[in-house]
């Protein structure tokens, strides 16, 4: 499982144009994981059946800091994360923390024919995309920062999200979303 999940992470960060090139890595002070970098991401396994807590989670990202991955931190899990661990992996979306239950890491979404391709918008396209809806940012429907399509592409709170939704009177329909840290508070 951990194979397929780890080729799964490769796939999404070569779309992000990332280095792919993966190694596994000790870090200290941090038990029952397994740890790997994929270009400058810090990948973390945990081993625990009972999930992952506030206090891995903080280990995690002092081990990160430590030794110096700054492109993020990827936490996969063996089981979903509690509504605490949750919250408090939203609050660090925009430092480029994501957690991944492992069941979700077994097949590529964006190979699925149901998906709907997203794309972050840069900051020109940004501009005149509220330019031409005269609208500001949070005025954009929301998408929460841990939405599997979000965490494939790799936006963080503040980004603008376009996404193409097939329709069978349209065509193609083109919408805007707001990344925020969570749905449910903004």
């Amino acid at each position: 499982m951990e194979d397929k999940a780890l080729e799964t992470l490769r796939t999404m960060f070569e779309r992000r144009k990332m280095n792919t090139t993966t190694t596994r890595v000790d870090l200290d002070g941090v038990d029952r994981i397994n740890a790997y970098t994929i270009g400058n991401v810090l990948v973390i396994f945990s081993q625990k059946d009972k999930g992952v807590s506030d206090r891995d989670i903080t280990n995690f990202l002092e081990a990160a800091e430590t030794n110096k991955y700054s492109n993020g931190v990827v936490i996969v899990g063996m089981s979903k994360p509690s509504e605490n661990v949750l919250k408090v992996i939203k609050s660090l979306a925009k430092n480029r923390i994501q957690f991944f239950w492992i069941w979700e890491l077994q097949f590529d979404i964006t190979t699925h024919r149901l998906y709907q391709p997203h794309r972050i918008l840069n900051e020109d396209e940004k501009a005149a995309v509220l330019k031409k809806y005269n609208a500001k940012q949070d005025q954009l429907m929301s998408i929460d920062s841990q939405d599997p399509p979000i965490k494939c592409i790799g936006a963080i709170p503040g980004d603008v999200i376009e996404v193409l939704r097939p329709s069978d009177v349209a065509g193609v329909r083109v919408v805007y979303r707001n990344c925020v840290e969570d749905t449910n508070v903004a």
